[in-house]
């Protein structure tokens, strides 16, 4: 007899129980709780009310990652075959009675595992000349906020005492694009992702100037501290400064789009109590973000999707690509631990946060097989 009221963390429970102790068990732990997470933030808590819709859009989801480079396909296909793998012992073991995972509509969205041609790398020429634009971009932002106007219109506060928001978007904007090339970082670890509710981007809590820490939710979903040079660094600090944060708790890289700003602000103020006349005239004499600063109220992080549009239209306006396309979030680790691991495999270890070095030589497995190539030709032909 099936039994209706398990719940998917109970599911999976049950099935490590039964897996021997390892690396296969942990493997299976993490996607699995991931998997778990991601349904939970849709609403699916039990077992028997997931189905082929929401194995749909888990596929989906892991297709969206490859296409922002966070993982490969073949990686996101075996996340995938992890949980149809889990959800088939489910029924082996009476708990449902059908696997929804493995139906045509279920995993037709999958990526298609075409190898590493797909996965971008920001190469030092092109990441260079984007953090030369950003820089240039900042100083002519700078120099326009001296004759703005006054207002909300223009300024992030209702007089000249606000950065206007295209000064405060710019380095924002830039401070972004610094931290993805020069840390290691993931967007999923810095940014708001709407699918997982323990993704909020990070705060500045999280940041040590002093230490040149930031403190990031892992892919391992465990916390870490994640290193920052001193490049991205003083662009967080300057962007701090101007951002003027009331508190710590505020996201480092909030989110800018004005009507979600005074949605958020409404919100927040309607739930204190506020009558509707009072919040909109303190809205049009302040405007969104000063008013936020005053009462106290905090804005959400940029998104996944709202930092890759971003940086699609700040590459196009600087005429900066790689391989015609604009530089994606997830190439700027890629490509710091290129150049890493080209130098030294174990430094480039530490700073991707990987937990082995065997996984960091998966990754670069181009750079194992040039060093492999000249070696051997030294050999061959070292002494003509």
């Amino acid at each position: 007899m099936v039994d209706g009221t398990t719940s998917l963390e109970a599911a999976v429970e049950a099935r490590l129980r039964r897996l021997e102790s390892g690396n296969y068990r942990r493997n299976n732990e993490l996607v699995l709780e991931a998997f778990v997470d991601f349904q939970r933030s849709r609403g699916i808590d039990r077992l028997a009310d997931l189905d082929a819709t929401d194995c749909r859009r888990y596929a989906q989801h892991l297709a969206d990652r490859v296409r922002d480079g966070e993982v490969a396909a073949s990686t996101a296909n075996t996340y995938y075959d992890v949980v149809r793998a889990w959800l088939g012992w489910c029924v082996r073991d009476g708990r449902i009675a059908e696997n929804p995972a493995d139906t045509l509509r279920a995993t037709e969205d999958l990526p298609t595992d075409a190898g590493d041609a797909d996965r971008q790398y920001w190469w030092p020429e092109e990441r260079e000349a984007m953090f030369a634009a950003l820089d240039a971009l900042v100083d002519g932002a700078n120099d326009e906020a001296k004759n703005a106007p006054g207002d909300a219109a223009f300024r992030t506060a209702g007089d000249r005492s606000g950065a206007t928001w295209d000064q405060l978007k710019a380095h924002r904007d830039r401070a972004l694009f610094y931290t993805l090339g020069l840390s290691g970082a993931r967007g999923a670890e810095i940014l708001r992702d709407p699918d997982d509710d323990r993704r909020n981007g990070i705060t500045w809590a999280d940041v040590d100037f002093d230490a040149s820490v930031v403190r990031v939710f892992g892919k391992t979903r465990e916390h870490q501290t994640m290193q920052v040079m001193t490049p991205a660094l003083e662009r967080l600090e300057r962007f701090r400064r101007l951002l003027d944060p009331p508190s710590e708790d505020w996201p480092v890289f909030v989110s800018l789009h004005r009507p979600s700003l005074y949605r958020v602000v409404r919100e927040t103020l309607a739930d204190c109590g506020w009558p509707e006349d009072r919040i909109e005239s303190r809205l049009d004499a302040d405007g969104p973000l000063a008013l936020a600063r005053a009462e106290d109220v905090t804005p959400r992080a940029i998104s996944l999707q709202g930092a890759r549009s971003m940086m699609q239209r700040r590459c196009e306006a600087a005429d900066v690509s790689v391989d015609g396309e604009y530089l994606k979030p997830h190439g700027g680790r890629r490509g710091l631990g290129h150049e890493l691991y080209s130098e030294k495999a174990e430094l480039a270890q530490e700073v991707l946060r990987h937990e082995s070095v065997t996984t960091t030589h998966d990754s670069y497995r181009e750079v194992q097989a040039e060093r492999l190539r000249e070696d051997a030709e030294d050999v061959l032909y070292g002494d003509e």
